[in-house]
């Protein structure tokens, strides 16, 4: 597994519009890619975070070949952003994340 983090300053009265082009980028990734989910925070200082796995380095790196039809939903996202850093690749050592699907019973 291959992990990257990306983090963003957004224009406030374009969230909606970052929120669209993300998802349709990250379903895109999931269906031609091998993108394996993503998760978009918003921190306390209005900070945007997202969290993606990949099943490898080579399936993230052939996403960034944008001859498809989701450059609509990449200006999406770009029209919005202020201010992006440089995406952190990471390679998972210990995993104890508990996905909603093996709870069984939720906590008292």
């Amino acid at each position: 597994m291959f992990v990257v983090l990306y983090q963003w300053q957004l224009r406030p009265e374009r969230v909606k519009e970052f929120k669209e082009g993300w998802s349709e980028i990250v379903h895109r990734n999931i269906e031609k890619y091998g993108a394996l989910g993503s998760i978009l925070h918003q921190s306390n200082d209005n900070t945007w975070y997202s969290y993606s796995q990949w099943t490898s380095k080579a399936c993230w790196e052939s996403a960034f070949n944008m001859d498809d039809s989701h450059q609509e939903a990449r200006k999406k996202m770009l029209s919005a952003i202020l201010r992006t850093h440089t995406p952190i690749a990471m390679t998972p050592v210990l995993d104890h994340l508990v996905s909603d699907e093996m709870l069984t019973q939720p906590y008292p």
